[in-house]
């Protein structure tokens, strides 16, 4: 891939893109190094051979870019994506509308050809990526792409925004990025406490106690609660309300937090990644952001996954000008509005669209409501 000189040399596309959500910013910078993180769809020409799509942007028409965060190899559930947000960019309005998706929302996916069965939402990606236990998907769901495919399938049907990219990155790339910047001051927005963060590594631990014990909490206990018992798994965490200065993985563990009783669950968890976005922006707008866009680049090379390539990248820059210029907002998806839990036959803690289960329009009229609103 080649990109002209001056797609090269403007920091201004990061911090639409990557900023925004973390990584997708890098993507005016790539050069021939960065080849290995534009993944092939499956569509090939007349004589077989793969070819990508036009930039075909409709220049006074919004278009979405879905973001995807995953553990990557060595995490528990590595390929599960923990963290979804749509982004929506308008160009023409010059508006950022950042959609975020609960990972726990329960939702059809088709995981054998037309058949599918419901999971949360967060299976998409390790589904479309899993090639052995779900050999039977249709071919765009397959291979290294299948992942954000699928993701960008199921996600387009709940929303009702058609998906046109996707951006994935694993936990390292979003240590990288944070550690590369010297850190990041994050406007944490309430005071929590969570006791049960895990620790990577220790999912197993025995943490000393005696088989007798441990077949007793398992009589006497199940899901969250069984886990619970073994307190050496975990670290306790402590954030305070207002500014705090945050490395790679001090960050990782205050968006991924799940268990406070004040500020937890995925609703609070979008609230603070939002808060961390808008960091993460700010930093890379900075000179001193904008002197370490290279070792940005050579960190993120293992670590981010996406399915544009460099027209669409040249296709994105023509159209949004000066990233200064857009004004952001944020939609979330909550009990507040569209959502209910619920729970699912074998035991899974849910959310569930307040009109049932797989039913969206409610939610696509929300979105579409709130859209609408930004614009105004």
């Amino acid at each position: 891939m080649n990109l002209p000189s001056q797609y090269l040399k403007k920091p201004a596309f990061i911090v639409l893109l990557v900023g925004i959500f973390i990584v997708g910013v890098f993507l005016g910078y790539f050069s021939l190094k960065l080849s290995r993180i534009f993944l092939k769809n499956n569509k090939t020409n007349d004589i077989g051979e793969q070819v990508s799509p036009p930039p075909d942007f409709d220049p006074n028409a919004p278009f979405n870019v879905l973001l995807l965060g995953y553990g990557g190899a060595g995490h528990d559930g590595g390929t599960l994506s923990d963290t979804l947000i749509v982004a929506r960019i308008s160009p023409k309005e010059k508006q950022i509308a950042l959609i975020s998706v609960p990972r726990d929302l329960w939702v059809a996916i088709p995981y054998d050809w037309e058949n599918t069965k419901n999971y949360k939402i967060n299976m998409a990606y390790a589904i479309g990526l899993d090639n052995n236990r779900y050999a039977n998907k249709k071919p765009e769901f397959r291979g290294e792409v299948g992942g954000g495919n699928m993701s960008k399938h199921v996600v387009g049907q709940i929303t009702g925004l058609p998906i046109k990219y996707f951006v994935a990155v694993n936990f390292d790339g979003f240590k990288s990025v944070i550690d590369t910047l010297g850190g990041i001051d994050v406007a944490i927005p309430k005071t929590f406490d969570d006791s049960f963060y895990p620790v990577k590594g220790l999912e197993n631990e025995t943490c000393g106690l005696t088989s007798e014990k441990i077949a007793e909490f398992h009589a006497k206990y199940s899901g969250f609660d069984l886990e619970k018992q073994f307190t050496c798994r975990y670290e306790h965490l402590h954030f305070e309300q207002g500014i705090s200065h945050l490395d790679g993985e001090t960050a990782l563990k205050f968006v991924r937090s799940r268990h406070s009783d004040t500020y937890g669950g995925d609703f609070s968890r979008s609230e603070r990644q939002y808060a961390l976005l808008t960091a993460i922006k700010d930093k890379i707008v900075s000179l001193e952001g904008a002197k370490k866009f290279n070792p940005l680049l050579d960190g993120l090379i293992e670590s981010v996954r996406t399915d544009l390539d460099a027209n669409g990248v040249k296709g994105i820059f023509d159209l949004i000008g000066n990233p200064k210029d857009y004004k952001f907002s944020q939609i979330h998806l909550t009990e507040d509005n569209v959502l209910i839990q619920s729970t699912s036959s074998d035991g899974q803690y849910i959310l569930i669209p307040k009109e049932g289960i797989n039913k969206w329009e409610q939610i696509k009229k929300y979105i579409s409501e709130q859209l609408a609103t930004v614009k105004e």
